[in-house]
């Protein structure tokens, strides 16, 4: 009679692995291979975020150029005449009583689709849409293109609106936020939302005297936002001037 020889020993005698070797091997992989894959989507979504990041301080580095250049030619005067009447005058400025005055003096909107209008459809803060032509400081026009190519940065008019729920702002403060739509806004990773404070400096002058906004210029903290988040990304503050 053959003789019966215990499992194990059959277990051992066979090449390769053994069942206990091969047990062992998928519980440690059972554990690795989660750790692996939790590495690798973090890692992905570390680069992600690091890319959105650096492409929001991009943005908010080109619109503050932009900025710069465009106090030149008044363009963001021409919007933002209520602001600069009503937010200077340090140290007694204006007394504003108005909700929404008060809301609109705080706030820059940098292009025309911005402009809020009133039962009449008139610009309910004194906003002006900028001229293509431009004029010398006696108001006689400059010579050149009858046109002149004035780029857009940033966008207040959005397909069904812009809620942006997640963006924790007031929602008076809401009406000021825009779009981000400068030259490389569709190759980025997500769309860039941009709010763009404004609150009076005080400067006084070598007579002793206060200057106003026209002269002084405004502090301006400039906002950029995740718009699918509603995360804010970075911000900056500087002196913005318009050029009178």
């Amino acid at each position: 009679m053959r003789k019966k020889m215990p499992i194990l020993s059959l277990i051992g005698d066979e090449d390769g692995m053994s069942l206990a070797e091969l047990l062992g091997a998928m519980v440690i992989l059972s554990i690795v291979l989660p750790l692996l894959i939790g590495f690798i989507v973090a890692n992905a979504k570390m680069i992600e975020q690091n890319t959105i990041l650096t492409e929001a301080i991009s943005v908010r580095e080109e619109i503050r150029e932009w900025m710069g250049y465009r106090a030149q030619s008044q363009d963001i005067a021409d919007l933002n005449a209520y602001v600069l009447a009503n937010t200077g005058h340090q140290p007694s400025p204006i007394s504003l009583t108005d909700p929404a005055g008060i809301v609109r003096a705080s706030h820059l909107i940098l292009d025309e689709s911005g402009i809020e209008k009133d039962v009449l459809g008139e610009p309910k803060f004194d906003e002006k849409v900028p001229s293509n032509r431009l004029i010398d400081d006696d108001g006689n026009p400059i010579t050149g293109p009858v046109t002149r190519n004035r780029s857009q940065q940033v966008s207040y008019k959005m397909p069904g609106g812009f809620p942006l729920p997640k963006l924790n702002i007031s929602a008076d403060s809401k009406r000021y936020v825009g779009m981000y739509v400068g030259p490389d806004a569709t190759q980025q990773k997500v769309a860039y939302a941009v709010l763009v404070e404004a609150a009076p400096k005080q400067m006084t002058t070598e007579t002793g005297a206060i200057a106003e906004n026209n002269d002084a210029g405004i502090l301006v903290t400039l906002r950029i936002y995740n718009s699918e988040s509603g995360k804010e990304l970075t911000n900056t503050q500087f002196y913005w001037s318009a050029d009178y």
